[in-house]
């Protein structure tokens, strides 16, 4: 069985102990978990005490497939459990949180998972690894944010596939690293506010994926707002795409974009590589609070 390794970190500011029991309690890891997120209506039963070896939840739904999470074992400041995965294909996983106090008021959490896949999808290896690693970064962000505020500002919604209109645009085009993408798109839309300062044709602008690489964490975009002719420098053709609506923090936009590509790949929707993907956002983060920002996320698909 071909093996991988994932890990990811983040700083959180709040007490260890705080941290650590929202973790060791699986009844609070539909809050912030990376996948139920996708599918809220998702089947969740826990079981056992809370931090408690034994402990476990199980789950099952269309997208998230189905499974169970144990806690096994609690070694000093490390949390190891026992991951089963029964749908989409069977495997196993160990996994293990260790949480660190940094000063009394701030912990770092390191999410690991040691797995491996069936042989027959050992060509898989790097593309699962890279993304799991995706999965638990966005899922500690919202770990992150809901033990340090209460809740997570992310709510995605499947509408399905729609009929999109062409869009004609003036653009600024730029490559850059997942990790750095806000600060990317920070300079790119100010550029583009110098472009397009009296030139828009609607409320709303918006970004096109040319290219998205999870192995190394790199793409390439175009930040854009809609224009009249004369002054396009570039058009999304008329289409057919699913649409996924993700209202929330720009921060939590992954989880939307992970929800459109496994509802594609679930519904075996054949993706329209003549269009890249893209997203609309239909509010103004200057004028609205971050948890009611709306971001429209749109996958050409072949009809």
């Amino acid at each position: 069985m071909p093996k991988f390794q994932v890990e990811k970190s983040i700083d959180i500011n709040a007490p260890a102990p705080r941290v650590r029991d929202t973790i060791q309690d699986y009844r609070q890891w539909s809050v912030w978990s990376p996948w139920l997120c996708m599918e809220p209506s998702a089947k969740v039963d826990c079981s056992g005490l809370a931090a408690t070896p034994g402990h476990a939840y199980c789950w099952e739904g269309e997208l998230v497939g189905s499974g169970r999470m144990t806690l096994a074992e609690i070694d000093g400041n490390t949390d190891k459990m026992d991951l089963t995965f029964l749908k989409p294909f069977k495997s196993t996983a160990k996994v293990e949180f260790t949480t660190t106090e940094l000063d009394a008021s701030n912990t770092r959490v390191t999410w690991c998972m040691d797995s491996g896949l069936p042989f027959f999808l050992f060509f898989m290896t790097g593309t699962m690894k890279a993304m799991i690693g995706m999965d638990y970064h966005r899922g500690l962000q919202m770990l992150k944010e809901y033990v340090e505020t209460g809740v997570v500002t992310s709510k995605t919604e499947i509408v399905g596939i729609v009929d999109v209109p062409a869009i004609l645009y003036a653009g600024v085009s730029a490559d850059s690293e997942l990790s750095n993408i806000s600060t990317s798109m920070e300079q790119a839309f100010g550029k583009l506010t110098q472009i397009t300062a009296s030139n828009t044709t609607d409320e709303y602008c918006g970004a096109v994926y040319h290219s998205m690489n999870i192995k190394t964490g790199h793409c390439s975009y175009t930040a854009f707002a809609p224009v009249n002719e004369n002054t396009a420098t570039g058009s999304i053709a008329t289409c057919k795409a699913l649409k996924v609506v993700h209202t929330g923090r720009y921060q939590h936009l992954g989880n939307a974009w992970s929800t459109a590509n496994n509802y594609q790949r679930h519904k075996k929707l054949k993706k329209n590589k003549n269009i890249h993907p893209f997203e609309l956002y239909q509010n103004d983060p200057q004028q609205v609070a971050a948890e009611e920002l709306i971001t429209e996320i749109y996958l050409p698909v072949n009809s």
